[in-house]
């Protein structure tokens, strides 16, 4: 048989070998003056492996097992280059020493698989997406229509994204460093700064995009700091600056990776943030439990209030108590009673001081040590600071979690963590958009005839008009005065509510301001129903200025924002080209499947699509020289930039990146470390004790290692 080429023996005999049953391996090959002169095809099982790789491998290592595959089979093909140029098959074997592979099984032979540009596409696709192989692989599985059409097994795909992490473990920093400047260099909003040590290792890094910066610019009043995420391989600490917008949203300001966490990292961390937010400080700070974190906000944001995040403080009480209490409803109803209700101190101290008695947790070393600092957690101690009480209707920390959760994993490195950090941010603002999109076009059901309701819902947005709508209703129907004095053009009036409480509203006649001992507006911006009640009995039929908060309107976004050098912030600069071909690669692909779709029906139909295009590849051939891509320049259009060859910025070499958390909780109750500035590993922590299957009991070890188990076996 004649051939044009080797590509097309190569083809040739791995078709007639999927078909057979058998896999192909590449032999023995001349080459003379760059051109193939010979070469040999053989079957897969060929030969006998060599003597290393069936060497007897210790258990107690538990490293994988070879397989052996091969058995000394003699069937091959060998091709020869004849004089015009074209190749020959000169000889062959045909006779297999080992049975063939059924056809339900041809698909797993491993000539026949391939990670196709295709699959890669996918894959990659699904990375950013924080989808794992093994999910993309089933994605792949469905979409093709069975194992056997995706080409390749989940461990090809799992070696072929192994094979990038290999590639870039060694440049990871750099590269994310690298991907920052290109950034600046498209949009010098983009902020970031980053140290290294003696010997290049990076220590501290932090970066605000212009987007959040100009989020920042609107929604400044209360920031949320966690640095409770160990987020990649290398055991950095992840720090993210958040706060909620005008649809109650948590909304990402910047964040930054510690290697230590010191009050010298955190003083760093803080300065740049303020150096990214133009100097201006957020009124509340909200952080977890921390001196070293305490310290360097004392230090750096000096009149920026600061309290803790209640949100941890109470995920963290189950594994406190006693397992009678850890499974008590109502143990946990009293203490959300005590810590959300209570509107002033003694209210608080009281209610603490007879849930402490019933639940006989008067010897409790936590909960002693949290009532010490109940001033810097519980909302009733907090209450005059403006919009402290967005802890009350949002939970800043747990949105935040729920949002960061979705992308962090200890097995990632810096590069992978920035593409699926990426895509969630670009979710997030786009769940902001069509927040903003359904405020402006979509109207609320109006539930009284008051024009007060009517002007709310022109000015708020959805969510906020429903907190004011709430408010309008309860001040209707569930308000009633009692009491009423005059002043020098003060009104002081006592109205009662569902509550059962007596509110006393003070109101200026002249100024129409108003403000109740409840203290709602001062909390969260949303003015009370005790206020709207006192409005509607004066007859004001509009929302004075002073009770409509900017920050909850709908176009509370449109001032234009400038940074710290007076240059205004453009979220982003749009490439119009590269917006036009990826909106025509969308039609594209779209139209492609709504074809399929049609032509699945028939045969025919398929034939036709599958013969069209081809005709198309070949005019694309014509058009577009069809230029191979290596491996590498796939696996950097994937990164979104090049895998560099000199590396200046270093990761840490002596860190644990086996195993994965998404999330350390309650960390900072568990080992000490050492004092002064000794930095903590969150990676590091104490042994618990666990309900062995075999046993039964609380031990130290598990249903494999238990002595029973192993006494049972004998």
């Amino acid at each position: 048989m004649i051939f044009d080429d080797i590509g097309s023996v190569m083809e040739f005999y791995k078709t007639y070998a999927h078909n057979v049953g058998f896999g192909v391996r590449l032999g023995q090959q001349k080459v003379v003056d760059n051109v193939l002169q010979w070469k040999r095809f053989l079957c897969a099982k060929e030969g006998f492996r060599t003597k290393k790789g069936m060497i007897a491998i210790d258990p107690a290592k538990k490293r994988r097992k070879v397989k052996l595959t091969r058995c000394g089979c003699e069937a091959y093909i060998y091709v020869t280059r004849e004089s015009d140029g074209k190749y020959r098959i000169a000889s062959l074997t045909e006779y297999h020493n080992h049975p063939f592979v059924p056809p339900s099984q041809q698909h797993l032979i491993r000539s026949n698989r391939q990670v196709s540009e295709r699959v890669k596409t996918t894959l990659y696709d699904c990375q950013r997406a924080s989808i794992g192989t093994a999910l993309a692989y089933r994605f792949l599985h469905v979409d093709a229509g069975g194992f056997e059409h995706v080409g390749c097994t989940k461990k090809d795909l799992q070696n072929h994204y192994g094979v990038l992490k290999n590639k870039i473990k060694n440049c990871d920093a750099q590269m994310l460093v690298d991907q920052f400047g290109r950034l600046k260099a498209l949009n010098p909003a983009f902020f970031y700064e980053y140290e290294v040590d003696d010997v290049g290792t990076l220590v501290r890094l932090f970066w605000a995009d212009a987007s959040s910066r100009k989020i920042y610019g609107h929604f400044n009043d209360v920031v949320s700091f966690d640095s409770t995420y160990n987020t990649n391989q290398y055991e950095y600490i992840f720090a993210p600056f958040t706060g909620v917008n005008h649809h109650m949203q948590s909304v990402f300001f910047g964040a930054g990776f510690l290697l230590h966490e010191t009050t010298d990292s955190y003083a760093w961390l803080f300065t740049a943030f303020l150096r990214a937010m133009g100097g201006i400080a957020p009124r509340l700070i909200i952080t977890d439990e921390c001196l070293r974190m305490k310290n360097a906000i004392g230090k750096i944001l000096r009149n920026t209030a600061h309290r803790l995040c209640m949100w941890h403080i109470m995920e963290k009480v189950p594994g406190k108590v006693h397992p009678e209490l850890k499974n008590d409803l109502a143990f946990y109803d009293r203490l959300k009673h005590c810590v959300w209700n209570s509107e002033t101190p003694a209210e608080f101290e009281d209610r603490w001081k007879s849930f402490i008695t019933e639940f006989k947790l008067e010897d409790h070393e936590w909960f002693a040590k949290k009532y010490m600092l109940r001033a810097t957690w519980i909302p009733a101690y907090f209450m005059n600071i403006p919009l402290a009480g967005l802890l009350r209707t949002t939970s800043i920390s747990e949105s935040a979690n729920s949002f960061f959760k979705r992308f962090i994993c200890r097995r990632l490195t810096f590069v992978e963590f920035w593409l699926r950090f990426d895509t969630a941010l670009k979710c997030q603002r786009q769940n902001e958009l069509i927040a903003d999109n359904t405020s402006q076009y979509t109207t609320t059901e109006l539930l009284t005839s008051w024009d007060i309701e009517r002007q709310a819902r022109a000015l708020f947005t959805h969510e906020i008009f429903e907190l004011f709508q709430a408010q309008v209703l309860a001040a209707r129907d569930e308000c009633d005065v009692q009491e009423m004095a005059n002043g020098e053009g003060i009104k002081i009036i006592s109205i009662s509510d569902q509550y059962k409480k007596i509110r006393e509203v003070c109101y200026d006649t002249k100024t129409m301001t108003a403000k109740c001992n409840c203290k709602l507006f001062k909390s969260t911006g949303i003015i009370c129903r005790h206020i709207i009640r006192v409005l509607r009995g004066a007859k004001i039929n509009e929302l004075p200025s002073s009770c409509v908060l900017k920050r909850w309107q709908k176009n509370c976004k449109r001032d234009i924002v400038l940074d710290g050098e007076g240059n205004v912030l453009e979220e982003k600069f749009i490439d119009q080209v590269d917006m036009a071909v990826k909106r025509k690669i969308a039609a594209v692909r779209n139209k492609l499947e709504d074809l399929i779709q049609n032509a699945k029906g028939s045969m025919e139909g398929i034939e036709l699509l599958h013969t069209s295009l081809c005709n198309v590849e070949l005019d694309l051939a014509q058009l577009v020289p069809d230029v191979a891509c290596s491996t590498q320049e796939n696996q950097e259009s994937f990164i979104g930039s090049a895998i560099p060859k000199h590396v200046t910025i270093l990761t840490p070499t002596d860190v644990n990146g086996r195993g994965t958390c998404s999330r350390i909780k309650g960390h900072r109750d568990g080992v000490k470390s050492g004092s002064g500035e000794k930095s903590r590993r969150p990676g590091i922590h104490q042994k618990v004790a666990r309900k062995c299957n075999i046993c039964k009991e609380l031990v130290f070890h598990d249903a494999g290692t238990c002595s029973k188990k192993q006494t049972a076996q004998q």
